[in-house]
């Protein structure tokens, strides 16, 4: 008689999951979720486990029914990009890895995503100092802005990667924070006393001559107008399209830029201490006021809602002026090194001053709190808003033999205490400093030492009356 051989299979395993369903970015410290579902041919329970690419898998889950979502979390300790699979089984078999998620671990706050250096061309062992300089960002073409020394604008997408930079023939340095137009066109005045606009290619599209150097950002209306202070006597009103002059006004001249209020009425500081309210059509004087005998370099700041004009200067004087008359509302010293102010939530005026960062009542100029970044003293750039409250400085202690510390960026909490604090570049200035740049998604944009930074912030910009310097991250200068 025969002998009959059954044989028992060991079963079939439950179908490859699907690819995990997560983010695509996520930062490192922070606890993420990442989901994935299969079936069994069978219909019998599954468990799943994943693989999150950075040598750790997690533990088997208990067995649920196929088709149901599942989800596991996992912490990252390091930056990089990693890939995220999963697999399932049954009580018998496991399946095939999935299919990976590409997942891309940032830094924690404070954390720095990349950083950009500039050679001089003719001598590469000889870098720029990105200290005074401000980046813009336009983040609608994935591109951020710097212009350097040796005639050179730079551009790089927002993750870092270079698109181009721009070397003009005629030398000389581009100090000025650069403003984009709404087709994307870059506008940057240099000291070779020409404003140049630039498409967002990197190629020239026209060039005017000023007559004079120019160190300061222009201001963009919303009417394509753009205006450009230089450093002799001269505030022009020029034409976006081709750069052709509208108007011409003789102002006190200097590093300080125009700002545009809401109706399109055009604010601007000289180095003669005065200030003016212009007429946008023809660049006649509304108002004048005098603040001191101290040069206004740093930008004014516009409240509509509340109708005020916040402006400082050298000797360390804020004033809040009316818009429509240049009406002195208060006046208040706080040392010097003032700095570009900003408005935040409820008009809160935020400035950089004496080394330190500070909170002014908006009615009275008095001090509501102070932060001082550095014990000896030193410069604070014009603070940075974000949307949870944040404030964002550089602070540096300049170029000095006692100095051994790199400049550093702070974040500041509403309350005006320290949350946290990370170093750049080395202190190589005793100027106004750089003014941090804030995207949608919180990433800061700033200049110190040799390099230009990419920082992970909190949250993204607020979105306030006059929440950074030239009031956005495209620098238009322009109240909304």
């Amino acid at each position: 008689m025969a002998t009959l051989i059954a044989l028992v299979g060991c079963g079939k395993p439950p179908l490859v999951p699907e690819v995990p369903r997560g983010p695509a970015l996520a930062q490192a410290g922070i606890v993420l979720a990442c989901t994935t579902q299969t079936t069994d041919p069978t219909g019998a329970q599954v468990s799943y486990q994943f693989d999150w690419g950075d040598g750790t898998q997690s533990a088997w889950s208990a067995y649920i029914t196929g088709g149901v979502a599942f989800a596991d979390t996992h912490t990252y300790a390091n930056p990089a990009t990693y890939k995220v699979r999963a697999r399932a089984r049954n009580s018998k078999r496991a399946s095939a890895w999935s299919a990976a998620l590409d997942l891309a671990v940032n830094p924690g706050e404070g954390g720095v995503r990349w950083r950009v250096a500039y050679t001089d061309p003719e001598d590469p062992e000889d870098s720029v100092d990105l200290s005074l300089n401000t980046f813009a960002v336009d983040e609608a073409r994935d591109a951020v802005y710097i212009g350097c020394e040796y005639g050179a604008v730079i551009c790089r997408k927002l993750d870092g990667t270079r698109r181009w930079e721009f070397l003009n023939r005629e030398g000389d340095e581009f100090m000025a924070a650069p403003a984009i137009g709404p087709d994307g066109t870059v506008y940057i005045s240099c000291w070779n006393d020409s404003l140049y606009a630039l498409n967002s290619d990197g190629t020239r599209k026209w060039t005017v001559g000023l007559g004079d150097e120019v160190t300061a950002p222009v201001a963009l209306s919303s009417t394509g107008v753009l205006y450009c202070q230089t450093m002799g006597d001269s505030l022009f009103a020029l034409n976006s399209t081709d750069g052709s002059r509208i108007w011409a006004h003789v102002s006190g001249g200097g590093n300080s830029a125009p700002a545009v209020g809401a109706d399109g009425s055009v604010y601007v500081g000289g180095i003669d201490g005065l200030v003016e309210g212009l007429d946008p059509s023809n660049g006649s004087p509304k108002w004048s006021y005098f603040l001191g005998s101290g040069q206004i370099d740093a930008s004014p700041a516009i409240d509509p809602a509340a109708g005020v004009l916040y402006v400082a200067n050298s000797d360390g004087y804020v004033a809040a002026l009316g818009l429509a008359d240049g009406n002195e509302q208060w006046k208040v010293q706080l040392g010097e090194g003032c700095a570009t102010p900003v408005v935040g939530a409820d008009g809160r005026v935020f400035i950089g001053a004496g080394g330190k960062v500070q909170e002014l009542n908006k009615a009275s100029g008095a001090v509501v709190w102070q932060f001082a970044p550095l014990a000896g003293g030193g410069v604070v750039s014009s603070p940075a808003l974000s949307s949870d409250g944040s404030i964002y400085v550089l602070a540096t202690l300049g170029k000095r033999l006692d100095n051994p510390d790199p400049d550093s960026l702070y974040c500041v909490a509403a309350d005006g205490t320290r949350r946290w604090a990370t170093a750049l570049g080395e202190g190589l200035s005793d100027d106004v400093i750089s003014a941090p740049k804030i995207d949608s998604e919180g990433n800061v944009y700033i200049g110190s030492g040799f390099c230009g930074w990419c920082v992970l912030g909190t949250s993204g910009a607020a979105q306030t009356a006059w929440p950074q310097f030239q009031h956005d991250a495209l620098n238009t200068g322009r109240a909304q």
